[in-house]
């Protein structure tokens, strides 16, 4: 897919903004109709994870509020469900934002789907790194089940359609002195909406690892749209004569069908390794 270009007039009024840019890769996720669903091998959101049978699947202990009758409250781990899944062959900016952790070149994202009594907003994350050169042959074929209160946190499985763009900040982290010279909102379409690797955050801009104090990357946002009335400009080329009024064109906007509050922000650390979300 491609992304139209970036006003030029805007670049052209706000030179300063040239120096800002970072790339980033915006993933594209669409739901797989007539593609075949999405494999182990596959870059993909909500599909099966490259993950070794014998590998222990992973489980959320954090203590959790029941997707039974009346929130019962429990304790007992739920298996998390799969995601996303990124090979590095796929997604051109994944290399420069992976931890430098033994070449690693694949990133496997999960969460519980059950609410949290304290400590976590939104989904509980399980951020994994691989390399693809020590999976073994047998990988697990079915993952185990447990507790979904919320089905907006069940990805639909989707391919990725990855393209490379220049990524700008929005206007919280601009200079205030460019900030001051824009007309009133027109900074806040400077960011790239939807799921996307690198680049700027959403909101305000980077943050120091809370590990170590090291300025953290972005290494990806997760969201439940890949635009909305303020991100139009964002839309791609070829899906810019879409029949908006036809019952299925919310496959387009909101492909993954997740429902957050919030878009997610995983960061990651230059300096220790450390994955961190908010």
């Amino acid at each position: 897919m491609i992304t139209p270009p970036f006003a030029p007039e805007i670049l052209a009024e706000f030179p300063e903004l040239t120096a800002l840019g970072r790339t980033a890769t915006r993933l594209h996720p669409r739901r797989a109709t007539g593609q075949g669903a999405p494999r182990a091998g596959d870059s993909h959101v909500g599909g099966p994870l490259a993950w070794p049978a014998d590998e222990p699947w992973p489980v959320c202990t954090r203590e959790l509020r029941s997707a039974g009758r009346e929130g019962r409250r429990h304790a007992s781990p739920n298996p998390l469900v799969p995601v996303a899944q990124l090979w590095a062959s796929d997604i051109p900016d994944l290399p420069q934002v992976l931890p430098a952790l033994d070449g690693a070149d694949l990133l496997q994202v999960l969460w519980c789907p059950v609410e949290h009594l304290r400590d976590v907003a939104g989904p509980a994350v399980l951020v994994r790194y691989r390399r693809a050169a020590d999976l073994p042959a047998d990988l697990l074929t079915e993952p185990p089940q447990g507790d979904v209160q919320h089905a907006g946190w069940i990805p639909t499985p989707c391919l990725l359609h990855p393209e490379r763009i220049t990524d700008h900040p929005g206007a919280d982290a601009l200079p205030a002195a460019l900030r001051d010279r824009m007309p009133p909102g027109i900074a806040g379409g400077f960011v790239a909406p939807g799921w996307k690797v690198g680049g700027h955050p959403r909101r305000a801009g980077d943050i120091p690892c809370p590990r170590c104090g090291t300025p953290a990357e972005l290494l990806l946002v997760i969201t439940d749209h890949e635009y909305d009335a303020e991100t139009y400009h964002w839309i791609p080329v070829e899906e810019q004569d879409l029949d908006w009024s036809a019952p299925d064109n919310g496959a387009h906007e909101r492909p993954t069908g997740l429902r957050l509050d919030a878009d997610l922000h995983l960061f990651t650390c230059p300096g220790c390794g450390t994955v961190h979300v908010t």
